[in-house]
């Protein structure tokens, strides 16, 4: 009987052995590996630009992190548990594409192989535009939907049900966007890497064209920890806001997310009808005084046009999340009024 070797089986774990040996061709890895169906070689084919994506939540730290821990350039100014490229992210996402080749020469200039990390990459950059950059090797990472919303309700409040629609949706755009892409793709699932973690390594470090000796590829397996506590809790989002009460024939109050300058989305409902969308924008100079971000984070409401009585119950909601701001679901009338100086 032919016996089964190489590195899809020498790591497998004990139990599995037996099993290698007579089905070894059967086993699912969860490991997808591809070349572009042109077939045409590139330039400089040993130096590589390693692409690492999936949709936000599916395991992308991981894999970032294991690059970082080989020794590969990921960006110089780095949301560090993340391991997020903070300049491409930017760049991609407000399409500065001039900008962002200016970057990538630099990059050329400075390492052979590079790369960085872009959730839902698809969202950012058309698949021809990855033609940008020298050699792009995609890297992309999937994992359950199910779970994906779950940690998405999690750590953004999303609705979980809500939430594994989008990610099934988003990972059909993702597979499209890998299936035009004209340069190689390894495909991995999270849930089989954590079961096969020296298989999972094995394969990312031969389709990168790294080689480490014993001691650093042993870093890399001790990266492989599901549940980080300081990835949970910088990977989490988390929102602060009130409902302060009435001026003038208008509700106000404040919203911001914690860390964060950008403006919070809000939506106004009254007896569970939305009435009216809204921006937490507006400057005001108590929660400057307080340390609320930068004091650009209250609302004001007019609500005469909405024809509202007293005991019309109001409610404030963070837009696309689940979460309300303290004093929500109060009665209009229950609000306090303030007097204008």
């Amino acid at each position: 009987m032919h016996r089964a070797t190489g590195p899809f089986t020498e790591h497998l774990p004990t139990h599995w052995s037996n099993f290698a040996v007579n089905h070894a061709s059967l086993l699912n890895l969860g490991i997808i590996s591809s070349k572009p169906a042109s077939g045409r070689k590139r330039k400089d084919a040993a130096k590589r630009t390693l692409v690492v994506t999936g949709i936000a939540r599916s395991g992308t730290s991981l894999v970032a992190g294991l690059l970082r821990a080989a020794g590969v350039f990921m960006g110089e100014f780095m949301h560090e548990v993340v391991s997020e490229d903070a300049q491409i992210l930017e760049l991609a996402r407000h399409r500065d594409l001039d900008t962002l080749k200016t970057l990538i020469r630099d990059r050329n200039a400075c390492h052979d192989t590079w790369g960085f990390k872009l959730p839902t990459l698809h969202a950012h950059l058309r698949h021809n535009e990855l033609a940008m950059f020298r050699n792009p090797h995609l890297v992309i990472i999937y994992r359950d939907p199910v779970a994906i919303a779950v940690r998405n309700g999690l750590s953004e409040h999303f609705n979980e049900i809500e939430a594994v629609a989008k990610s099934a949706n988003a990972m059909h755009s993702l597979a499209q966007f890998a299936h035009l892409a004209d340069c190689p793709a390894l495909m991995l699932s999270y849930e089989k890497a954590l079961t096969f973690p020296n298989l999972m390594i094995d394969s990312v470090l031969e389709f990168c064209g790294l080689q480490l000796d014993a001691t650093a590829r042993g870093r890399l397996l001790m990266q492989v920890q599901p549940n980080r506590p300081e990835y949970l809790a910088a990977a989490s989002s988390t929102f602060e806001g009130h409902i302060d009460g009435i001026l003038d024939g208008q509700l106000y109050g404040w919203c911001c997310q914690v860390g964060r300058l950008e403006p919070v989305r809000l939506e106004l409902y009254a007896d569970d009808r939305l009435i009216e969308k809204i921006t937490a924008d507006t400057f005001r100079e108590d929660l400057a005084s307080f340390g609320i971000g930068n004091g650009c984070h209250g609302f004001f409401v007019d609500l005469n046009r909405h024809r509202l009585h007293p005991h019309s119950v109001i409610r404030m909601k963070i837009a696309n999340r689940v979460l309300e701001l303290d004093n929500s679901g109060c009665t209009l009338g229950s609000l306090r009024e303030a007097v204008s100086a």
